[in-house]
């Protein structure tokens, strides 16, 4: 237990060394503080950044890994039977959770000033989870809205402002124009991906046909033969009615994703057989290899860092010139017996605690900082995120060890020449 109190001696005598120079130290480290905050408020920065990137994309391709699946085959109404219970009995076979139909479609609004085409989403209820889609009011499209005599649609805040902002309790409407006109209740507002983004509305796959919507087969095309045929389901006739292949996403696993598609696609064409073919594109940020969203974090935190040693550089050469000013202090304390190492632990560790108390500030004012409502809405962009951004536990982490590096760096060169310090000419200083 002897190195304990020797441990725990060298830590209070640097304490109160620090007590005693307050005022210098106090100065001394200040530019440390900021040093820390500076490296500590940019890498927890970079972090929010990064989230707020990646959210953005996955809002509009999908989590990692998310698939398309394409058909490229002479559509039929067999065949496209045949597609759609082969990838039902995909999905149940290889316990896909999450798994949406991904269609786009035109349908006409009667609104106040006229009637308008709005770009509708034909999707499934996953869809909302897939892509992150944030609720400004309401509720998300569920299995159950399929039910409803009246269809269900969740409408864009473009469309929601247009409206005049009706709360959804009082459960608004929106009238359908066309060759079967009909109302629909809208249920939630979903966020704008962007700022300005067009008047969108989201309807479930199953209920699609009754807004009597023209409808295309996916956001990448997808009809018969990747045509991107439109058709109105309610107006098809003898001479309109043609069969499509259903554009479906899927969200895999990242561990065996690959493994995963490629025996969906292999069933899939089984399904469909001779001439056939099906494609699993990947759609995600990640398709395009490593995180491409990593080198905003590298770049703020190699700014952080550049801040960070011009402040150790600053503070080491202070310590010199302090410790030279002490030379006749540490004289008297190793005449009384104060041996080399003490001295030296003790020179060493003044530097830390110090550093390491400065370093706290710094932290503390960077997560005060960061952690601001509107700080946070300034850095996104007024997007707003699903998944909130808590201080990074890695940035204060960084913090504390940087704190901890500089002054042992700061402290060490030092505590080397107060221990080479001749005892009896640093008396008669």
């Amino acid at each position: 237990m002897s190195w304990l109190t020797q441990v725990a001696g060298a830590f209070i005598e640097a304490w109160d060394e620090l007590r005693v120079h307050r005022v210098r130290v106090t100065l001394a480290l200040v530019g440390i503080g900021i040093a820390v905050f500076a490296i500590v408020a940019v890498t927890g920065l970079g972090s929010i950044t990064r989230q707020s990137s990646i959210e953005i994309s996955e809002r509009s391709s999908g989590r990692p890994a998310s698939y398309q699946l394409m058909v490229s085959s002479e559509a039929t109404d067999d065949k496209v039977e045949a597609y759609e219970a082969a990838y039902a009995a995909a999905i149940e076979r290889y316990g896909i959770t999450y798994q949406s139909t991904s269609g786009y479609g035109a349908t006409r609004i009667q609104f106040l000033d006229g009637v308008a085409e709005v770009e509708s989403m034909i999707v499934d209820p996953a869809y909302g989870e897939m892509h992150r889609v944030k609720l400004l009011d309401g509720s998300w499209l569920t299995a159950s809205d399929a039910d409803r005599l009246a269809p269900a649609v969740v409408i864009n805040e473009t469309m929601w402002n247009r409206l005049g902002n009706p709360s959804m309790a009082e459960h608004p409407t929106l009238k359908v124009a066309g060759s079967a006109p009909t109302t629909a209740v809208v249920v939630g507002v979903s966020a704008n991906i962007y700022p300005d983004y067009p008047e969108q509305l989201y309807v479930l796959s199953d209920a699609q046909h009754l807004l009597g919507a023209s409808s295309g087969g996916g956001m990448m095309g997808g009809g018969g033969m990747m045509s991107g045929v439109f058709t109105d389901p309610l107006a098809a006739g003898s001479e309109g009615d043609s069969a499509t292949f259903p554009t479906y996403e899927l969200w895999l696993p990242l561990e065996n994703h690959e493994q995963l598609s490629s025996q969906i696609v292999r069933d899939l064409k089984a399904a469909l057989g001779d001439g056939g073919a099906v494609e699993a594109q990947r759609m995600d940020y990640l398709a395009w290899g490593d995180d491409p969203f990593l080198a905003v974090q590298i770049l703020v935190t190699a700014v952080g860092g550049i801040v960070l040693l011009v402040g150790t550089i600053g503070f080491v050469n202070l310590s010199i010139v302090t410790v030279k000013q002490r030379v006749r202090e540490i004289g008297i304390r190793r005449s009384f017996g104060a041996t080399g190492g003490r001295v030296f632990f003790s020179i060493l560790l003044e530097s830390v605690v110090g550093t390491l108390l400065a370093g706290v500030v710094g932290i503390g004012c960077a997560i005060v900082l960061l952690q601001n409502p509107l700080v946070q809405e300034a850095i996104t962009g007024g997007l707003g995120l699903t998944d909130s951004v808590p201080f990074p536990v890695d940035a204060a982490v960084l913090g504390i060890v940087v704190s901890v590096g500089v002054g042992l760096l700061a402290g060490f060169i030092p505590a080397v020449i107060a221990t080479r310090s001749n005892v009896i000419d640093a008396i008669r200083s």
